[in-house]
């Protein structure tokens, strides 16, 4: 007799097959999504000058006993700030504050390189994937 190689689709049901597909795909994965995570800010661009808005560099960071510091190997990449998305808006910066009643020398600035934030990875309406920083905007200057 000669061994004849199985054929497992044969004599079975499609549809099994195509709802184990769905069933795997839909399930859970072992690891937790991220959500939030902790970062540094590394650095800052300016978005839009007349909105007070900012690109920021970041890198993930990790707590340790007298604070926290670069995660190694950890996550880079650009985010936006969940407080600047407003500033062109409603005509006023960082959550309210009208820039009518802003002493004079006094501006909103970018999160200073080495600030500790939360981060949140959200979709853009085309699907791409965009960090949100959670934090308020500082504002800064000095009287005259």
């Amino acid at each position: 007799m000669v061994d004849q190689p199985v054929n497992r689709l044969a004599g079975s049901n499609l549809s099994n097959s195509a709802s184990d597909v769905d069933r795997v795909a839909k399930s859970r994965p072992d690891y937790e999504p991220i959500t939030i995570m902790l970062a540094r800010i590394t650095a800052s661009t300016v978005l839009d000058a007349g909105s007070a808005r900012f690109t920021y560099s970041w890198e993930a960071a990790i707590l340790t006993g007298a604070g926290a510091t670069a995660k190694s190997p950890g996550m880079t990449g650009t985010a936006i700030s969940i407080s600047e998305l407003s500033n062109s808006s409603v005509g006023r910066y960082s959550y309210g504050v009208n820039p009518a009643n802003l002493p004079a020398g006094f501006a909103p600035v970018a999160i200073p390189n080495g600030t500790l934030v939360i981060i949140a990875p959200m979709r853009q309406t085309n699907g791409t994937l965009r960090w949100i920083i959670i934090n308020t905007q500082a504002i800064d200057g000095t009287c005259p």
